[in-house]
């Protein structure tokens, strides 16, 4: 018996020493054949041809080139053994969903047309070099920003309970043409107590005045609160008779031709102009254990649906990954960049990572999860929303477990994230500029409840509308929010409220967080027969009084908007100045002043020498490097550059005096951007002054993404008159870095203790006055020992 179970076990061993050694590595090349071997020296030519050959451990290696095709993985991997598809040492590889166009013809005036086979209707997507083209429309998009609608007020429309042949009305006249077929109307209702959102519609009759639209949208809220009737900004788009100024379209879905208008009316040449053909450049639907990495998709989705779980998408740079018309019954148009989508009825999308990555640029959403477990990591999210509906940078809505954390998430035209996923994490996140089409929301939004969601650690900032309502929000716990705590967030500059909750606001707590310049710190719009019940404000710091009324406030602190406790708030830098009114302010809060260390918590989103106290925001490496570090992919939309070969300096910025009492920043500077992030400067602390003059330590300067990094100083004010007094900062061998010819930074401290009064020595005796000759010298004895007496306690030793 013994005998038959070492020889299973033997053949356990083989079989799974036989599993592990049969991966192989795969590769792909623009020069390859697909009737290849797919090794090294014989690569296949396609992707599809690798993605069909890869099993379970399998790593394909893609050579540098534009692939035209989706990747579409036909197995998936294992746990422990996943199929990997990554660029081949660093190469420059990009996937893209665009067709380039020839054989241009003239048409009429400075038109120009040609024939392609496919016709993706309202996704279709047209760019002429590195600028992304507009469908005809009038009135011209002058300034080319896609935030910018460039529209008109409209003169009157039907009103809010026509939803059928509904009108808008423009009495200085519209353009001729018969804008049924195919055109649509882009809309924004910004009456009082509306503004949310845009809406489009297909254009079913139009006159020299007028177009006719069905407006039956779902919610009717759609409508009802951005009736044409009610005015607000119009344009019109998507016939031929408009196509009349500088990169201009328009697709004839019968013909299948594109027409083009180029700047200066010149003939597009042969590759320049380049049309979607594909919607997708990825898709790993019901797909699980792919990882992604290191490479580039342009112009199409990146699918991680059906059941699609543990995938992980990695280093991967994803620009315009959808664009629509946008043409919708409901309020968000169904198109985003990274689509993490569960259906509940049938599967969950489970464990899947979006992680070092950039996402830019879209007229829908960025990264759209409904996924159990998702998890956005240290990513670059920017540019979505062109549209201005309920589409956002990040749309977390009808999965579980999120986490979206040290991100850096900026420039939406509603909101920057929507966060609807349940016992969600949103942490070390750097949002801003949000509503740059909408109003009335913010740079995190969300509605209802209870979440059981923790928003904690984020810098949230610069949020301004578009328009005149100006409402603006940091954090917009909306209609009937419940299940949220909100701490340690710094919010600022936003011009609503900092924090707004409506309605039946329920278990909330915000805690520990600073707000600054906003119209209020914190809002509340209360519906008739609503009211807040369990809302704690606790250890919170503003620069206004204007607390909600409806809630129970503890240990906040209102401090001056311009001479405030902090380091460098106009540099961004909120840490608190020690002995300042918010240090030791605030309580203790169970599992939330979990980093005080000296039992005294203080107000704010920043614990003085507390065990998080440099907590920092957004991403950890450079985006003009990209988030492979490899730098541009020759893409439009790109704001970065190659990366250097020389490592660069670093250098400290000229020494410096300052008075005790007060704190010094020291900063360190490099001389170019580091090929690879984080650069570390270790440092040491010497000089005359001792701990009992600052706080120093030996410690290191961390540069994670651009060229600077400073550390603040505590120069400690006493009643002793000291000699002149210093600090010498030595810096240490970086790592991704080198020394540059300023190693060391001397701070010398100006005492400003004031010098003790001496008594003025008594006047002498004049001569015969009586007194004996003896008295006199007793007399200078007790002067000189005295002033011995007086000197000694103010004399330091070091």
């Amino acid at each position: 018996m013994q005998s038959y179970f070492q020889s299973i076990c033997v053949l356990l061993i083989f079989f799974m020493s036989a599993s592990s050694t049969s991966a192989r590595d795969i590769y792909v090349a623009k020069t390859g054949d697909n009737s290849a071997d797919g090794s090294f020296s014989s690569p296949y030519l396609t992707l599809s041809k690798a993605a069909e050959q890869a099993q379970a451990g399998d790593v394909v290696y893609i050579r540098e080139g534009e692939y035209e095709e989706v990747l579409a993985p036909t197995n998936s991997g294992r746990e422990n053994e996943p199929i990997i598809f990554q660029s081949y040492n660093n190469e420059k590889v990009v996937i893209s969903a665009m067709q380039a166009l020839s054989n241009w013809q003239h048409d009429v005036n400075n038109v120009y047309v040609t024939q392609v086979d496919w016709d993706l209707e309202q996704q279709n997507f047209v760019m002429q070099g590195d600028t992304v083209m507009d469908l005809a429309r009038w009135p011209d998009n002058i300034d080319g920003d896609p935030f910018s609608p460039n529209a008109l007020r409209n003169t009157g429309g039907s009103d809010s309970s026509v939803a059928n042949d509904a009108y808008l009305d423009y009495a200085p006249g519209i353009p001729a043409g018969d804008w049924s077929n195919g055109g649509s109307i882009y809309f924004y209702g910004d009456k009082p107590g509306s503004g949310w959102t845009t809406w489009r519609a297909f254009i079913t009759a139009s006159t020299d005045t007028q177009v006719t639209f069905e407006l039956d949208k779902s919610p009717s809220w759609i409508r009802t609160f951005h009736a044409p009737g009610d005015k607000g900004d119009f344009f019109l788009q998507g016939i031929k008779d408009v196509l009349d100024y500088q990169n201009e379209w328009y697709f004839d879905p019968s013909t299948k031709k594109l027409y083009v208008q180029l700047p200066d009316g010149q003939v597009p040449a042969d590759g320049l102009v380049k049309m979607r053909k594909r919607t997708k450049t990825i898709d790993l639907a019901a797909k699980s254990y792919i990882h992604i990495k290191n490479l580039a998709v342009f112009g199409g989705s990146i699918e991680i649906t059906s059941g699609a779980s543990h995938n992980l998408i990695y280093g991967v740079t994803s620009l315009y990954g959808n664009y629509t018309l946008g043409v919708v019954s409901g309020f968000a148009s169904n198109n985003q960049s990274v689509n993490i989508r569960s259906d509940w009825n049938q599967f969950n999308t489970v464990g899947n990572v979006i992680e070092n990555s950039e996402i830019g640029f879209g007229s829908g959403t960025g990264i759209y999860d409904s996924g159990e477990s998702t998890q956005i990591l240290n990513s670059y999210i920017h540019d979505f929303n062109y549209l201005g509906n309920y589409d956002a940078i990040i749309n977390a809505r009808g999965g579980n477990h999120t986490k979206v954390l040290n991100n850096t998430i900026t420039r939406g035209g509603r909101d920057a994230i929507q966060g609807f996923n349940d016992n969600a994490e949103y942490a070390y996140n750097d949002i801003s500029y949000s509503n740059l089409i909408a109003d009335d929301c913010g740079l995190f939004y969300t509605v209802g409840g209870p979440s059981n969601t923790e928003i904690h650690h984020n810098w949230l900032h610069d949020a301004y509308s578009s328009g005149t309502k100006k409402k603006a929000t940091g954090i917009y716990l909306d209609n009937d929010a419940s299940g949220f705590t909100v701490h340690h967030n710094v919010i600022w500059n936003t011009e609503w409220s900092s924090i707004q909750i409506n309605w039946n606001g329920r278990d909330i707590n915000i805690y520990n967080n600073t707000m600054l310049n906003s119209s209020g710190v914190m809002g509340a719009w209360h519906k008739d027969g609503t009211e807040f019940s369990d809302v704690n404000i606790w250890n919170n710091i503003a620069d206004n009084s204007a607390w909600e009324p409806q809630s129970d406030k503890q240990n906040n602190v209102v401090v001056s908007a311009t001479a405030g406790p902090f380091l460098d708030s106009e540099n961004g830098d909120f840490r608190l100045k020690p002995n300042t009114t918010p240090v030791d302010a605030g309580r203790v809060i169970d599992d939330i002043t979990v980093d005080v260390l000296d039992g005294k918590p203080d107000a704010g989103a920043y614990e003085l020498n507390g065990d998080d106290a440099n907590w920092t925001a957004g991403i950890s490496w450079e985006p003009k490097l990209g988030p492979s570090g490899m730098g541009c992919y020759g893409l439009p939309g790109e704001d970065c550059r190659l990366p250097i070969e020389a490592e660069p300096r670093a250098e400290f910025k000229q020494n410096q005096t300052a008075d005790e009492g007060t704190t010094a920043i020291v900063t360190v500077t490099l001389t170019d951007l580091a090929a690879s992030y984080p650069v570390t400067i270790p440092y040491v602390i010497s000089g005359t002054a001792s701990s009992e003059d600052h706080d120093a330590v030996n410690g290191e300067f961390v540069i994670n993404s651009g060229t600077e990094a400073s550390i603040s100083i505590w120069l400690k004010p006493d009643d002793v008159v000291s000699e002149v007094e210093s600090i010498i900062i030595t810096m240490g061998i970086p790592t991704n870095a080198i020394v540059g010819g300023n190693d060391t930074h001397t701070i010398t401290i100006n005492d400003k203790t004031a010098p003790p009064n001496v008594p003025s020595q008594p006047t002498p005796n004049p001569p015969n006055s009586g007194a004996a000759g003896g008295g006199s010298a007793a007399s200078l004895l007790i002067l000189l020992l005295g002033g011995l007496f007086i000197r000694k306690p103010i004399t330091r030793w070091h």
